[in-house]
């Protein structure tokens, strides 16, 4: 734990700080001899096909993507095994929520065997696994869930991502949308967010009771999770670097 927090330190000022619901799975895991589970979400949106044009119809990894699978992902696996805890580490691919953030599927498939390339020898250990999330676990297209979750969004927070994906919408997906349409994706988006969040913590969750997340976007970013689900976010371990996909990282 104190290597990981170190770890998670380092990764950026003021970094989610690991909580003591993660010191309580991981010890119990030690004592029972039960794998570690963790999560990392990757999304395959909109915003990268800039990139594909950018390089004439073709991705090369970035410095980052390959950083991540030949450094960061093997040093704290190295932790876990130091400590002696199996994991059964689960990278998925996450497709946008949304029809106007979503890739063609014929970039999508090229940008995905790109990151399945780099992370073989990782496979290969029986460690790591990548799965495409709508079409492996789900087996169908993610869903918002039932029921308005508006009432359960706080105007601060509402405001800050609209601002978000408004940025999102204009800087990385390259889109034009109005503000209505900007707000009607965005209150969707967070629907989807909050249906996410219940499954992954309920009896039906594929990776079963007990995970820790390992994100590869900033924890805020999981905040609407918590919607139906409060103590989500008590499961970040922030410790890899943020959005290796982008360009400017």
């Amino acid at each position: 734990m104190k290597n990981l927090r170190e770890q998670v330190s380092q990764v950026r000022p003021n970094n989610q700080r690991v909580s003591d619901w993660v010191d309580n799975y991981l010890n119990d895991c030690a004592l029972n001899g039960r794998e570690v589970t963790i999560l990392t979400q990757w999304c395959i949106s909109k915003d990268l096909e800039p990139r594909w044009q950018a390089a004439g119809g073709r991705f090369e990894p970035t410095k980052r993507e390959r950083q991540l699978f030949s450094k960061e992902l093997p040093s704290v696996l190295a932790m876990f095994g130091q400590a002696g805890l199996q994991v059964s580490w689960w990278l998925t691919f996450n497709r946008s929520y949304l029809n106007s953030g979503r890739i063609e599927p014929e970039i999508e498939e090229v940008y995905r065997a790109m990151i399945k390339s780099l992370a073989k020898p990782l496979e290969n250990t029986g460690q790591v696994i990548l799965l495409d999330w709508e079409d492996e676990i789900l087996l169908k297209r993610s869903e918002p869930t039932k029921g308005d979750v508006s009432p359960l969004i706080s105007a601060r927070a509402l405001e800050v991502e609209l601002k978000r994906h408004g940025d999102w919408v204009r800087d990385e997906a390259r889109l034009t949308q109005t503000g209505d349409e900007i707000r009607r994706d965005a209150l969707f988006q967070i629907a989807c967010e909050a249906e996410e969040g219940r499954l992954l913590l309920s009896p039906l969750s594929p990776l079963g009771s007990d995970f820790i997340i390992i994100p590869l976007e900033m924890p805020e970013r999981y905040d609407f999770f918590t919607l139906l689900a409060p103590t989500f976010k008590e499961r970040i371990v922030a410790a890899l670097h943020l959005y290796p996909w982008r360009i400017s990282e």
